[in-house]
């Protein structure tokens, strides 16, 4: 059964049986609120989360992460219709196998969300991947499909999926790539009927050794993998342009000092491609834009770097360090993503220990390009808290033989998962997604831009003094109290009260009020107002004055 996930802010929460008790600091510390997806009140962990966007209604998104509520790994979804205010969340049902891992997700032209798969009983046969199709926003799915299934000997791993938006002649077409173990090479699967089957696989590497593959699609339906190839070390490419039919030669991206490792708090972490291409029509479509970890020649930490090449692959730019903190300041940044919004605008997001001189604790932290990769904006952080990726470790799922038997460790951190996500229909419309561990254990957040606190900053140029206007309680489970006070004790003579959701819809007008409003949290529409961020709005006489308050 889907549960609702709501507001998680700065601040501190506490559990009592089933219920949530919130306190708050109402410092921002980030334009983003920071929203917990996963609703489970275990002390299990999630992680390795994909977000994609409603091409068709922007308000409307979809999110999968790797869960561990159960005690053994499966994938959960979440989806939204209020532009990640609230969100709907369940898990997957298995499609074949005891355990499910490593999903991806992505959306074709009229707004049918994929998630592929991988299912598996143990690191050995058998095991495939499945791919699962919601035509509702996210509410219900179909399937699973299988991709591949039960190929003796071999592990397949590191599955990613992609569609077709273009235009092109092979628009909506689905397109999962991933990793063979044991010969790693990367393979290709391709569905030309919306998810209902797939065909292949198709050999896209040269040669073996390599892992992550990633699958973009380009303006006119060319699909192009990008993998990390271990020895040399190196990002590597290459192109189909039938469909996925057949693929041409490897093309090196960039070399790589840093292939795969491990970092502070022994994280597992990887140089592969997080790659986008820009399809919008726009001065630089075609483009392609890669982001990706390591290190710099003579340095210890690791950095995001950025590289593009405008000519279909064939060359790439000079490698750019994206991440603004000091260099060779002992702090690392890993598990970059990259998305382009549909004005050509490039998102790229990243985990950054910079806050940090023990080079442990991390937060996510966004840049954005505006001229095809040539220049970054400053880097803006995210996560309203700081997490400690050691912290939930001390019991795990066994993830070996059978369900119920726990696999004691050591407290570490190698399991947060390998990858993060991002999704953004404009700069103002941004929703990263992420591994937090605010709350003791691994949770999936997402991160949703702070309308009401931009809307009330414009009205604090013209506010009164902080003493006209208070509500109480802040924050509140049932009536506020609004209570307003005159310059010099006195009550405003001629005064109007507007109260607003986050997204800036008037929902309650109250005109010549006195000196205390009670409001029950029933709208003017006769609708009872749902957990989230308020504001409070007082006239007078031309002046305005605005208060933020919460209800739970």
């Amino acid at each position: 059964m889907a549960v609702r996930s709501y507001f998680y802010f700065c601040g501190i929460l506490f559990f009592i049986a089933a219920d949530f008790i919130f306190a708050f600091s109402w410092q921002r510390d980030s334009a983003y609120l920071n929203i917990r997806l996963n609703d489970d009140t275990t002390s299990q962990i999630q992680n390795e989360e994909q977000i994609v966007m409603n091409p068709k209604d922007t308000t409307n998104m979809v999110a999968v992460w790797r869960d561990f509520r159960l005690g053994y790994r499966q994938v959960a979804y979440a989806y939204t219709f209020d532009g990640g205010l609230t969100w709907e969340q369940a898990l997957f049902e298995e499609p074949q196998y005891i355990w499910d891992s490593d999903p991806g997700l992505t959306v074709d032209t009229a707004g049918n969300f994929y998630a592929v798969i991988l299912s598996f009983n143990s690191t050995s046969e058998p095991n495939g991947l499945f791919v699962y199709k919601s035509t509702d926003g996210g509410v219900s799915w179909s399937g699973p499909v299988t991709v591949i299934n039960g190929v003796a000997g071999v592990f397949e791993d590191k599955e990613l999926i992609a569609c077709d938006r273009s235009g092109g002649p092979y628009t909506n077409n689905l397109y999962v790539a991933w990793t063979r173990f044991y010969t790693t090479q990367i393979l290709l699967c391709r569905s030309t009927d919306g998810g209902n089957s797939f065909v292949g696989p198709v050999t896209v590497s040269d040669n073996t050794g390599v892992q992550w593959p990633v699958p973009a699609v380009g303006p006119n339906s060319e699909l192009y993998v990008a993998w990390l190839d271990y020895s040399p070390g190196a990002l590597k490419l290459d192109l189909s342009t039938d469909g996925g039919q057949t693929f041409g030669s490897d093309r090196v991206i960039q070399n790589v000092s840093f292939v795969q490792g491990y970092i502070n708090g022994s994280i597992t972490v990887f140089s592969f491609p997080a790659m986008d291409v820009d399809i919008t029509g726009g001065p630089n479509n075609g483009n392609i834009y890669v982001a990706y970890m390591d290190y710099s020649s003579g340095y210890t930490d690791t950095d995001i770097y950025f590289t593009r090449s405008t000519d279909g692959g064939n060359t790439w730019s000079t490698k750019v360090r994206i991440n603004d903190d000091p260099q060779n300041n002992g702090c690392d940044q890993f598990h970059p993503w990259l998305t382009i919004t549909p004005d050509g605008d490039i998102v790229v997001v990243f985990l950054d220990r910079r806050l940090d001189p023990q080079n442990l604790l991390m937060d996510l932290y966004l840049t954005t390009s505006t001229d095809g990769g040539l220049t970054w904006s400053a880097n803006e952080r995210i996560t309203t808290v700081s997490s400690d990726p050691t912290a939930g470790f001390r019991s795990l799922p066994r993830d070996i033989s059978a369900e119920d038997q726990p696999l004691i460790l050591a407290q570490r951190a190698g399991l947060i998962g390998e990858y993060i996500g991002v999704t953004a229909s404009s700069l103002e419309d941004i929703h990263p997604i992420w591994t937090d561990t605010r709350l003791g254990d691994q949770d999936a957040f997402v991160g949703v831009k702070d309308t009401a606190a931009q809307y009330a900053e414009e009205y604090q140029r013209t506010h009164l003094e902080s003493s006209v206007l208070s509500i109480l309680p802040n924050p509140s489970s049932g009536n506020i109290t609004i209570k307003i006070q005159g310059y010099d004790g006195h009550h405003p003579k001629t005064n109007h009260l507007r109260i607003f959701d986050i997204s800036g819809r008037l929902i309650k007008t109250y005109s010549d009020v006195g000196s205390t409003v009670v409001w029950n949290r029933y709208t003017d529409d006769g609708e009872f107002a749902r957990s989230g961020v308020y504001f409070c709005s007082l006239m007078v006489d031309g002046t305005v004055i605005t208060r933020k308050f919460l209800l739970f």
